[in-house]
């Protein structure tokens, strides 16, 4: 079951293009941050970024997901 954190991770792991920097956004450890996206990668199955060196970039599947999910993501933490 993919928690909504997870999403919330992502979502920012995206707009930064850096696992430590979106951790720095949410105010969250970088190994946390970490475990979000591997567990949501997991949880679909494939990864969602390919790793260059410090940053990342998000596989066709990311951004597919990325569209999906943003703008919830943004409404629910708006609301």
């Amino acid at each position: 079951m993919v928690d909504f954190e997870w999403y919330r991770s992502f979502a920012a792991i995206y707009k930064h293009n850096s696992v430590s920097e979106a951790a720095k956004a949410r105010m969250m450890t970088q190994p946390a941050m970490s475990q979000h996206l591997a567990a949501l990668e997991a949880e679909a199955g494939e990864p969602l970024f390919a790793r260059t060196g410090r940053k990342i970039v998000p596989t066709e599947r990311g951004k597919m997901l990325y569209s999906q999910v943003a703008p919830l993501v943004e409404g629910l933490e708006e609301t």
